[in-house]
């Protein structure tokens, strides 16, 4: 489920465009609030608030849910049948612990509507993610010195850059995110699936890209490659292909919880042990699970297909395919230890 596996689509306001008390939230009430913030270059951009049930007029420790860079909303996946809402799951659990919780649409899905021909980039994403956690720190009701990031796939090296840079943020947990650069990551799959040879014209490829901006010419690049490899998005993909997880997560200084699943088939335990041998304060949770955190992994498909979620040990094929409780519950764990009780 790593993000450049699927297809990737075409100055911030400090303090998220909103004040403190225009959404009308009273602890005890609970319940979701569909608002709006403004992202990079004053994008506006579509996001959820959920509140823990709770009672009494103290305010709440709360959780910003960065979402990977794949095609997804707020709630998760919207290109898998019949949905992925991973981040709708993890906001549930996060309030059920009694912690707030917001996500939002990732710039260009949902709500988050962007003009035809603009294109994404990976620094308008993290300007995103901060904007949403200034956004969340002045929603009434919430403690704005009690907050932490969970971000997945890509969304937790979005998170850990975020982390470092603003000391509001007490913790980090990260869901499925990438230890090794991209390109590691992934030619060592079409090198399990396709052989030698495409592992090799894959890193080609990359070094190309890294050196000059641009993907080669459309013609020389292997088919099985293609399908990561989208036209038009050349600086989105050096962008992330020259990302150094390790480097991004020796930045981070607050307790960081770092969890992989064991039937991801790409990031695995092996990131997990890169991310933790740098971090300052971490723990490590191998989930009996996938990349987003469900138990059951469907059969592959005979021939690997990087857009296939499938082939990642994610997505959601059987509508019984729940979320692994036991990971879930590590990271509400973790989150409402550091975040702690509500401040009255």
């Amino acid at each position: 489920m790593l993000v450049v596996t699927v297809g990737l689509v075409a100055g911030a306001c400090s303090g998220g465009g909103g004040s403190g008390g225009d959404d009308d939230l009273r602890l005890g009430q609970g319940g979701e609030s569909v608002l709006q913030f403004q992202g990079a270059a004053k994008l506006n951009l579509g996001g959820t608030l959920a509140m823990p049930d709770r009672r009494g007029s103290g305010s709440v420790g709360a959780v910003l849910i960065v979402p990977s860079v794949a095609r997804n909303d707020r709630n998760g996946y919207i290109d898998v049948v019949p949905g992925d809402p991973i981040y709708e799951d993890l906001s549930k659990a996060i309030t059920g612990a009694g912690l707030a919780a917001f996500r939002y649409d990732r710039r260009s899905m949902g709500v988050s509507k962007m003009e035809p021909g603009e294109q994404v980039t990976f620094e308008d994403m993290v300007t995103d993610a901060h904007e949403a956690l200034l956004f969340l720190a002045q929603r009434s009701g919430i403690d704005a010195t009690n907050l932490a990031i969970v971000g997945h796939d890509i969304g937790g090296i979005i998170a850990m850059r975020v982390a470092a840079t603003d000391d509001k943020v007490r913790s980090v947990a990260l869901v499925s995110t990438p230890g090794r650069p991209l390109v590691d990551i992934m030619a060592g799959n079409f090198q399990t699936e396709n052989g030698k040879e495409s592992a090799d014209a894959f890193r080609s490829v990359i070094a190309t890209l890294l050196a000059t901006g641009a993907l080669p010419d459309r013609s020389t690049i292997r088919p099985e490659h293609q399908t990561i490899l989208p036209t038009g998005q050349d600086a989105l993909l050096k962008a992330l292909y020259a990302l150094d997880p390790v480097a991004e997560a020796a930045k981070v200084k607050m307790p960081t919880l770092v969890m992989t699943g064991k039937e991801s088939k790409l990031v695995s335990q092996i990131d997990g042990d890169k991310l933790k041998a740098v971090l300052t304060s971490a723990q490590v949770f191998s989930a009996d699970s996938t990349a987003s955190l469900q138990k059951i992994t469907p059969a592959l498909p005979q021939a690997f297909d990087p857009n296939d979620h499938r082939a990642h040990g994610g997505g959601r094929p059987p509508d019984t395919a729940d979320r692994d409780q036991a990971a879930v519950t590590q990271i509400t764990a973790f989150l409402g230890a550091k975040l702690g009780a509500p401040r009255q």
